[in-house]
């Protein structure tokens, strides 16, 4: 290909370049902010999945209180979480327990929050001679 051919290539094009530019930046553009909005999800999810784990760990394995420790979690999500309208609970079923995490995850548009629910349980440990 000569230099000529190149340049008379160039005239031909009328901004076909200009127009692929124009319509594929939007579709990377969502693609990212979908990739971005999934994080956030997974981000709140993951905070509420090792609250419910520690919180049930520390009833089972450490026998402390289960509503002192719903407290505290609770206190933990409101201080130091993306969650909104947190809810920890906790019940002690015999040898299990169980700690549930719920609240909403945020969103990047207005309405696009996502509903987390986490349910971790622990077996309890204790002393059986």
């Amino acid at each position: 290909m000569t230099r000529r051919d190149t340049a008379q290539r160039a005239v031909d094009d009328r901004g076909s370049t200009t127009l692929t530019t124009v319509v594929l930046t939007p579709v990377f553009l969502v693609i990212a902010l979908m990739a971005f909005q999934a994080a956030l999800w997974t981000h709140a999810r993951t905070e509420a999945r090792v609250i419910a784990r520690d919180s049930a760990a520390l009833v089972a394995r450490s026998h402390a209180d289960a509503a002192a420790t719903e407290q505290s979690a609770l206190a933990m999500l409101h201080g130091d979480s993306d969650l909104t309208g947190a809810a920890v609970d906790i019940v002690v079923n015999g040898d299990l327990v169980r700690a549930r995490v719920t609240g909403r995850a945020p969103g990047m548009i207005p309405g696009t929050s996502a509903g987390v629910d986490v349910v971790e349980a622990v077996p309890r440990e204790e002393f059986r001679p």
